[in-house]
């Protein structure tokens, strides 16, 4: 991000273009944070994939427990490992826009906001053929224009309400393991990462998994998409596309 790009919103604009639809987001009022505890469902979800070594390994431990979740993908990964990502799809995982670019909303103007959200959305839809029915902005941060590209997109908004950590440096397995297990809830959405700049981490989460895994179904929960907790098909139909 060059300073240029910031000199188009004056100082006096950012609390409304930036801070008030993040806090918003961030209470619930403007995403999902959480799912109905009745569906028995805890929702696992993947951000900034497909990566060619975690993915797999990923899908390897969700198929063994007969698992599924949902992959927030960045659109230049899915132009990368189209594979992956049709791999994904034909099993039964949910996909959703996690921009293209993996831009912070803040540091977004309105025109390249919504080319980072368009732009995901249409690198998914070309590789699958479907559409995805769910956007998460990178680190859950949100302005104006994200809110009003994602409802013209029909686009829901999901954050989580528990972060795995496994972004953070020299997090270990075992300290994930724990992380998530303690939001091991019904309703629940969990936040790991399957690429970005943390290789370790990932690495460490993919490890973790399928312990993770297990303790759900010692809980009597079932590991799904977002969409199962709100009775939705992992992906939609091809409509709606231009913002």
């Amino acid at each position: 991000m060059r300073p240029a790009d910031l000199l188009w919103i004056p100082a006096s604009a950012v609390a409304a273009y930036d801070i008030v639809p993040d806090v918003l987001a961030r209470r619930g009022q403007a995403a999902v944070r959480h799912g109905p505890a009745a569906s028995g469902v805890v929702a696992l979800s993947f951000d900034d994939g497909p990566h060619p070594e975690i993915t797999p390994q990923v899908l390897a431990a969700l198929e063994a427990a007969s698992a599924r979740a949902t992959f927030f993908m960045v659109g230049e990964n899915v132009r990368r490992h189209p594979e992956l990502v049709r791999r994904i799809a034909a099993g039964g995982h949910a996909i959703g826009v996690h921009t293209d670019h993996h831009r912070h909303a803040w540091l977004c103007p309105p025109a390249r906001m919504r080319a980072e959200i368009a732009g995901g959305l249409e690198a998914i839809v070309a590789t699958v053929g479907a559409r995805p029915l769910w956007f998460r902005p990178p680190w859950g941060a949100f302005n104006a224009t994200s809110f009003r590209c994602a409802r013209a997109l029909s686009l829901r908004i999901a954050l989580w309400s528990c972060d795995a950590g496994d972004w953070l440096p020299g997090t270990s397995g075992a300290a994930i393991e724990r992380r998530v297990v303690r939001g091991l809830q019904p309703g629940a959405i969990i936040d790991l990462h399957d690429g970005g700049q943390t290789p370790a981490g990932c690495a460490a989460m993919a490890r973790a998994l399928p312990a993770v895994l297990a303790a759900a179904v010692a809980r009597g929960l079932r590991a799904d998409h977002i969409g199962a907790l709100f009775d939705l098909p992992p992906l939609g139909p091809l409509s709606g596309l231009t913002p």
